[in-house]
């Protein structure tokens, strides 16, 4: 842009990465984005821009005329200045009313305050802290210099004289501990006998509060909210989330920390539900402030180039928010939904489970498409053949996929068709990645097909030669998620509207299955057979022939797929028989915020390729090239490519030892992918959620983590077994969305929040190759402490750590003897290293996994230390070898790590362990009954 560039109302808003540099220093260290735009009508841009925030930082920027990039410096709180430049990153487009603060204005003229029109302003420099002035200079010479105001009567940021009533879902009125105490002058706090509460916050007059303050009160740091949800609203009834926090913790008492709301409206109704404290059955607070920064109006002058300065002032315009889902509120100490970005797309409009087609990011589980005369039935199958198209007429199969057993097919938004197993591997596809695919078609003529957006055939399953049917030719294939009378299902399913319960038939078994469970109504006939509701209304099972296998229930007129159950009902509607009693069935979950992204996984695997592995990470509030630029990437390394582009470039410069990283704008977050699996990004920004996927191409032993400010807050992994973390508010709303626990890629957006669209997967990505990291000195390994020889799997291996009492030591030897099973003698593998003596269990534990490495390490060790010995039972110390290398903590939410019993029950957890029949923790949970401690 040039200085004669026009700029129309409305844009741009221009974006700035920024870097600071001390007093000093020769070093330029990355700073948090500028978001700036100044409009009041006119044709212009900023030359010079000036601003201080409310906890005292100022800054002081002046641009290039072409506004590539800015110059300036800041004063920072604490009272230090630095240096600051920017390069342009972008510019958004924005409609009128969007993109910061808006104010109708006056100016005084000769002849009195005259409308001076709009005022534009936005002012972003990543701080929690709202603009309190402002002043700036355009490129024809107009100056402007505004003071904001708050919103409240006495023009102060803190609007609590206009809250007129508090209400909380819990309170201590004995004590006098009250919600009203949260906005008064007193020192009383607010208590709640519950882990979760809600607290309410009625305004005289809608207010947009841009901050707020909690306080903890005096004593008990354990009661201090840790996890919480704002919501605003303009009638009291519906809702929209305005900030969501987990992990909070307060230092001290009477501490007040603020909070920032990134996208406030002007709401007369606030609600606070608070999820989660720091441990204790009890919650507290000294106050909440609602806060309004300078959203109330300004004061100020305007200066036209070559005039005197005038009288400037403007009223705030209140923006509509954004119009949320009309739905009732949730209840409370319910946890927080995702943050939706977007819906399904365009290719989905018209799609219903059971139909004629599957759409582009779209799967089957035991699920079939049957064509649009009913002909052909195409039926995915976890049994063999896994995938196949069937004649309805003849009941022939004419086309089978040469596919293994496979937990899912997905139509992944890069258009392969792939097929997964239970584990995430990658098992089958037709290698139609990148080609225009844009949905798959069950076809009148027996063909299955993968077209594109104009209906052309990218992929064919080929056209069967199969005789010409006589009318129909065969019985009425049922169809979405009702069967009604004169419909059958042979090798067909149905599906409930909400995808959770189909009822599957593959010609010889019937199975109603709850999506993540196993299924409660199974009918495993040992011959071919059909389920029909017949012409009289009964369910029944019948043989090709015709003959009456067995009769299930009737009469009735539609057999109905619903969540938990199938459901035969009367005319009238009425339930004359169900598959499950409704006291049996799992409660309806609340409709996800984010449409299931099973096709992801797909799309990954793809991506890096088969069995590679692979690294994918949110970034928060991020930037994409700085993102690339702290993965290693150098500055003048970026690249605009695809990501086979991007893997071609890798392979030319550094072949053998090359990764590739890119990045993804979605929002305000960066979508990280890289084809490194053990890429660090826990220090990519203060808040990441990543899925880091091993070699092999099982998605099995994926690690799923969430770090927050260079701590983990969360993480989910299977060898070594961890489940920490997973009672984190939005971890476990994820959770409650997803089929599968192992479906991890899923937990990454949905606790995220954040999800590319098939576009953004599909296009240019910017990326690079990491330089590569100097080779750390060669050191010869250390020789192991410990040698493990000729360990036989099923016997106990057991390592003494106390060596008071001799006679003790015998009587554990003794018992680890005695026989389990059949008389069979017991030969345990014992260790007794008098260098072990007081020896800490990590220290034994590493030893034993540096000595037997993975195949042959067993299950579990047990350790005889002094409890073992004092003790008249002698308890054992059963300890995991699933272990990460850090140090024991306490047992966390569903894994325990280590128990203890008694020495004859060694054996069999040795044994069952070899063997694969349970796991640890089912030791632990259930276990060997009399034999625990």
């Amino acid at each position: 842009m040039t200085e004669s560039t026009v700029v129309p109302d409305g844009a741009p808003v221009f974006a700035f990465r920024m870097w600071r540099r001390a007093w000093g220093s020769a070093e330029w260290l990355p700073a948090s984005r500028l978001l700036v735009r100044v409009s009041d009508g006119g044709n212009a841009v900023p030359a010079q821009l000036s601003w201080m925030t409310e906890d005292g930082a100022q800054s002081s920027l002046g641009f290039s005329p072409d506004m590539a990039s800015c110059y300036g410096h800041r004063r920072t709180t604490g009272g230090d200045v630095v240096e600051m430049r920017g390069e342009l990153d972008h510019r958004r487009e924005y409609p009128d009313g969007a993109g910061g603060q808006e104010f109708d204005t006056e100016a005084e003229e000769a002849e009195g305050r005259r409308p001076a029109g709009r005022l534009r302003l936005l002012i972003d420099d990543g701080g929690e802290a709202p603009v309190r002035w402002a002043a700036w200079q355009e490129r024809s010479g107009d100056a402007c210099s505004v003071a904001l105001r708050s919103v409240g009567p006495s023009g102060n940021a803190d609007v609590g004289d206009l809250v007129s009533a508090v209400w909380a879902s819990a309170e201590h009125r004995d004590a006098g501990e009250v919600a009203a105490n949260l906005v008064d002058a007193s020192a009383r706090k607010w208590f709640a006998p519950h882990s979760r509460a809600s607290l309410e916050f009625r305004l005289t007059r809608p207010v947009a509060v841009d901050r707020y303050v909690l306080t903890s009160a005096n004593d008990a740091p354990d009661r201090d909210p840790a996890a919480w949800t704002l919501r605003g609203s303009a009638d009291g009834r519906t809702w929209r989330t305005l900030d969501v926090r987990s992990g909070q913790s307060f230092a001290e008492r009477h501490q007040p920390r603020a909070y920032r709301i990134a996208d406030p409206g002007a709401y007369d109704h606030y609600r606070l539900d608070i999820t989660g404290n720091n441990g204790s059955p009890h919650l507290q607070l000294r106050a909440v402030r609602l806060l309004a920064g300078g959203s109330g109006g300004f004061v100020g002058y305007r200066q036209r180039a070559g005039h005197a300065p005038v009288a400037y002032q403007g009223t705030r315009v209140a923006q509509a928010p954004p119009e949320p889902p009309p739905v009732d509120a949730p209840a409370s100490g319910s946890p927080p939904s995702p943050r939706a970005r977007g819906s399904r797309p365009a290719e989905w409009e018209g799609w219903r489970p059971g139909g004629s087609w599957l759409p582009l990011g779209g799967s089957l589980s035991m699920e079939s498409l049957t064509s649009p005369s009913g002909r052909f039935t195409v039926l995915h199958s976890v049994y063999e053949p896994s995938l196949a198209v069937r004649d309805n007429v003849t009941r022939e199969r004419v086309w089978v996929s040469d596919s293994p057993g496979s937990n899912m097919v997905c139509l992944g938004p890069d258009g392969d068709l792939v097929a997964w197993d239970h584990h995430g591997g990658r098992v089958w596809s037709t290698g139609t990645g990148w080609l225009g695919v844009r949905r798959l078609e069950m076809r009148d003529t027996g063909e299955l097909a993968l077209t594109g957006a104009d209906g052309a055939v990218v992929w064919s399953s080929g056209t069967p030669q199969v005789p010409a049917a006589s009318g129909t030719g065969h019985r009425t294939a049922a169809r979405g998620s009702t069967m009604r009378r004169g419909e059958s299902l042979y090798g067909q399913s149905l599906t409930s509207d909400d995808r959770s319960t189909v009822l599957f038939h593959d010609g010889r078994v019937a199975r109603l299955i709850l999506r993540g469970r196993t299924s409660h109504w199974d009918r495993f006939y040992d011959r071919e057979n059909i389920l029909v509701l017949d012409d009289d209304g009964f369910l029944r099972s019948r043989t090709p022939d015709g003959a009456v296998v067995e009769e299930i229930a009737g009469p009735g007129a539609e057999l109905t797929v619903v969540r938990g159950a199938a459901e035969l009902r009367d005319e009238t509607g009425a339930v004359v028989w169900a598959s499950a009693g409704r006291s049996t069935r799992p409660a309806p979950v609340r409709e996800p915020a984010m449409p299931p992204n099973d096709d992801l996984a797909a799309w990954f695997g793809a991506l890096v390729g088969e069995g590679r592995g692979y690294c994918v990470a949110v970034v928060r509030d991020g930037d994409p090239e700085e993102v690339l630029r702290r993965t290693g990437v150098a500055p003048d390394a970026v690249l605009r490519n695809t990501w086979r582009g991007l893997a071609r470039h890798r392979d030319t410069v550094r072949p053998d030892e090359g990764t590739v990283v890119a990045a993804i704008a979605v929002g305000p977050d960066v979508l990280l992918v890289s084809d490194d699996p053990a890429l660090p990004v826990a220090e990519l920004a203060p808040s990441v959620v990543a899925l880091h996927r091993p070699p092999g191409g099982s998605g099995f032993r994926g690690t799923f983590s969430i770090h927050r400010d260079g701590g983990l807050v969360t993480e989910l992994r299977d060898d070594p077994r961890r489940r920490k973390g997973t009672k984190v508010a939005e971890v476990a709303a994820a959770l409650d969305d997803i089929v599968h626990e192992l479906h991890r890629h899923e937990l990454v957006f949905r606790a995220s929040g954040a999800i590319p669209s098939a576009a953004d997967l599909g296009g240019t990505l910017l990326g690079g190759v990491p330089a590569p990291a100097r080779s750390p000195s060669a050191t010869r390994p250390a020789e192991p402490t410990l040698t493990v020889a000729e360990y036989e799997g099923m016997n106990p291996l057991v390592i003494r750590t106390d060596f008071t009492d001799e006679d003790a030591w015998q009587r554990v030897i003794e018992e680890l003897r005695t026989p389990w099973f059949e008389d069979d003698p017991v030969d345990p593998y014992l260790i007794s290293d008098p260098r072990y003596a007081g020896a800490s269990t990590e220290r034994v534990l590493q030893d034993v996994r540096a000595a037997m490495p993975d195949p042959d390490l067993p299950g579990a060790i047990f350790i005889a230390d002094g409890t073992t010995m004092r003790e008249t039972d002698h308890p054992l110390l059963a300890v995991t070898t699933e272990w990460d290398g850090e140090p024991f903590e306490e047992d966390e939410e569903e894994f325990v790590t280590q128990f203890r019993l008694r020495p004859d029950a060694a054996v069999e957890i040795s044994t069952n362990l070899d063997l694969g029949n349970m796991d640890f923790d089912d030791f632990a949970g259930d276990g060997v009954y009399e034999r625990m401690v």
